[in-house]
């Protein structure tokens, strides 16, 4: 398969056309629409991703995190010179997908991560008509410490933890990344505790004052779990290797 027809297959199972993003979904360079034979998956496309992508002969990067977003310059230089250098002087092909990557019910971000974490019962939260922007489930585990563990377990990171829901915890919600926005809308949902991301300082006060646990895991290690899916799913389909770039980041 070439490398408009797999993106353009891409932007078919994630919907693309659904969201409303600050960024363009799907393709955002393109390059030379050679045969892909081996796919790059990051969460974030940096310069060290692109040139490891050319060093292992990849055909065609996909990321949760792309180039270009609504509020950036439209100078090109820096870092962004750099980037548009290498890919176009390789005929790799980019795409990334974002808030279709989040959401998506079957291969998204917040899916992937509750399946991980051993939720049963998930479900959407925060419905729109047409997706869920945060995914609910129950637990087995009896506390806040317990949970945190988990986490570290599963995302080798250890998660800062605002302990001030019940002792018992029956219901987490999850909006990875950057969703400390979203706490308010879990506790309404009927949240015992929050995971998300990356934390703000009223995410404190708030979880005092509302009675809910709020855990920030990382924006990072949150959301490596959607792309990492979407390869597998590119691999079932049509055989092509995906091999997934991990730089982390502690953030």
């Amino acid at each position: 398969m070439k490398q408009q027809a797999l993106i353009n297959q891409c932007n078919e199972w994630l919907r693309i056309g659904d969201f409303n993003d600050y960024c363009p979904n799907g393709l955002q360079v393109a390059g030379d629409d050679r045969e892909v034979r081996k796919i790059a998956l990051g969460v974030s496309i940096s310069e060290e991703l692109i040139a490891l992508a050319i060093k292992q002969q990849a055909d065609l990067i996909l990321t949760h995190h792309g180039l270009f977003w609504n509020k950036d310059s439209r100078v090109i230089q820096g870092p962004m010179q750099r980037k548009l250098k290498l890919l176009l002087g390789s005929g790799i092909a980019s795409a990334a997908y974002h808030l279709p990557l989040d959401f998506h019910a079957t291969l998204g971000n917040n899916l992937r991560l509750a399946e991980e974490l051993g939720l049963q019962q998930i479900q959407g939260i925060l419905n729109t008509p047409k997706y869920a922007e945060g995914m609910m489930g129950t637990t087995d585990l009896e506390n806040i410490e317990a949970l945190g563990e988990r986490i570290e377990t599963v995302l080798h990171r250890k998660p800062l933890l605002i302990p001030y829901g019940p002792k018992l915890i029956k219901k987490v919600a999850i909006v990875t990344g950057g969703a400390q926005g979203y706490f308010l809308q879990a506790i309404e949902a009927g949240a015992d505790c929050f995971i998300t991301g990356e934390a703000s300082e009223q995410n404190y006060s708030m979880s005092k004052e509302y009675g809910v646990h709020f855990i920030s895991a990382g924006h990072y290690q949150t959301e490596r779990f959607g792309i990492q899916a979407l390869g597998t799913k590119i691999t079932q389909e049509f055989g092509i290797a995906c091999e997934f770039m991990d730089f982390p980041n502690p953030i």
